[in-house]
């Protein structure tokens, strides 16, 4: 399988739309589904082409301290970001 744009869209497709469904399993609101997506976006955009299957238990918890550090979310929303990573890895990855 070759890396197109339109093998690559279709792949990222899939793997949004089984994480969509993880969501729904683990009883996330559709309002709440939207910004898990978004957390779990903004997390594979930090590993800069890494791929997440890959990475150690370190590497998520320096991916946590770093997002930790820039204190930019609240409290309930660095816990949205815990959470919605950890669906990533236990429901989807698994």
């Amino acid at each position: 399988m070759s890396d197109s744009p339109i093998n690559s869209s279709a792949a990222t497709s899939r793997f949004f739309y089984n994480y969509l469904s993880c969501l729904q399993k683990a009883s996330i609101s559709e309002k709440q589904g939207r910004w898990y997506m978004k957390r779990v976006e903004d997390f594979i955009k930090s590993q800069k082409g890494r791929q997440i299957k890959t990475l150690s238990g370190n590497d998520v918890t320096q991916y946590f301290e770093a997002i930790g550090r820039q204190n930019r979310l609240t409290g309930w929303q660095f816990h949205q970001c815990i959470d919605a990573i950890r669906i990533l890895y236990c429901n989807l990855l698994i």
